[in-house]
């Protein structure tokens, strides 16, 4: 009866151990970047990735195309273990590809030290890019 019980403690401690280093793989690497370095607790960082969003709502407005081949998506915001957090449908016809594309990029730079100066974890999961659709006329995105 000992033994069984050591060997059920030593594989709940192992399945332990696995669960944490997986956890901790998972946390994102801090970094300089290049001896600049923002202080996510300072609100303005915060009102910064709302004013952000609100212009890029803006410059995507409502996504009218007149056929597939104009609606896009952009890669938005960044998950605290890489990649997007989501997907963002809009129109080239509509919008000013490279206005966005700062926009995006700038808000997701700004997520990704907050993410990191936060030290914030998430699922780790890849946010699967959704599928394009022209639906009377308006670019929408469908899970694929």
């Amino acid at each position: 009866m000992t033994m069984c019980r050591i060997a059920l403690i030593s594989l709940f401690v192992f399945a332990l151990s696995a669960a944490l280093a997986a956890f901790h793989a998972c946390r994102p690497v801090s970094s300089d970047r290049g001896g600049f370095k923002l202080d996510a607790a300072q609100p303005n960082n915060s009102e910064r990735l709302k004013e952000l969003r609100s212009l890029i709502d803006k410059e995507i407005g409502t996504p009218n195309a007149n056929e597939l081949s104009q609606c896009k998506l952009i890669a938005f915001g960044s998950k605290p273990c890489g990649g997007p957090s989501s997907y963002l449908v809009y129109s080239a016809v509509k919008t000013d590809e490279s206005r966005l594309s700062q926009l995006v990029s700038e808000f997701n730079e700004l997520q990704n030290r907050i993410n990191e100066e936060r030290k914030l974890y998430s699922d780790c999961a890849i946010t699967p890019k959704p599928k394009v659709e022209l639906v009377n006329g308006i670019c929408t995105a469908k899970p694929n």
